[in-house]
């Protein structure tokens, strides 16, 4: 009963020695808790707009189209979030970088974001390998997975096939995480990973 009541007037101590500190502030969140200081933030508030039409210039466009998929590009220095291309939804589209998708149809609003405003955000990197795909993530935190595209070039480059890959099928979790799958030569993989 005495090693109870000293435990929490230890514990007790050191919250009153950390609001002290603090200034009267003690922030719970998990990031700051542990140390990891992990900015990237968990959703966005802001307005869309035209998807080929970004603050400051440039925007998205259809690098390459064919009947069955497409590789977009973010041609401004914004970062593209919720790219809306016929059914599906691309997440994230940094500036400068491009995404394959497995569907057709009109780009829809996008919403235009500063790169500063996603934190350490980088892009998750997928590589197809004997028996599967390897998923790379130097992000500080898991992100969702909403799925992604799996695009088939021939000999020439050119886009011969496309599926939409389901969320289990793609790793957003930081590290290097090797998913199995069966995927031919000529294939690349885009992961959709979202905030």
């Amino acid at each position: 009963m005495v090693k109870k009541v000293v435990l929490a007037a230890v514990v007790a101590l050191l919250f009153a020695a950390l609001l002290y500190l603090g200034g009267g502030k003690v922030s719970l969140d998990e990031n700051t808790l542990l140390g990891t200081g992990c900015a990237i933030p968990s959703r966005i508030t802001a307005v869309p707009g035209p998807a080929d039409a970004a603050p400051g210039g440039g925007g998205i466009r259809v690098a390459e189209v064919s009947p069955s998929g497409a590789v977009l590009e973010n041609t401004s220095t914004q970062v593209a979030y919720r790219i809306p291309v016929g059914p599906s939804v691309v997440p994230l589209l940094t500036s400068g970088a491009r995404i394959g998708v497995a569907t057709g149809g009109v780009l829809g609003q996008v919403t235009w974001l500063t790169p500063e405003s996603l934190g350490g955000f980088t892009p998750v990197t997928a590589t197809v390998v004997p028996g599967g795909v390897r998923f790379h993530s130097s992000n500080c935190r898991a992100l969702t997975s909403r799925g992604g595209a799996a695009l088939r070039r021939d000999a020439g480059g050119r886009i011969v096939g496309a599926d939409q890959l389901p969320a289990a099928s793609v790793s957003c979790v930081p590290g290097d995480h090797e998913l199995p799958a069966s995927l031919g030569a000529g294939t690349e993989v885009y992961p959709y990973c979202d905030l």
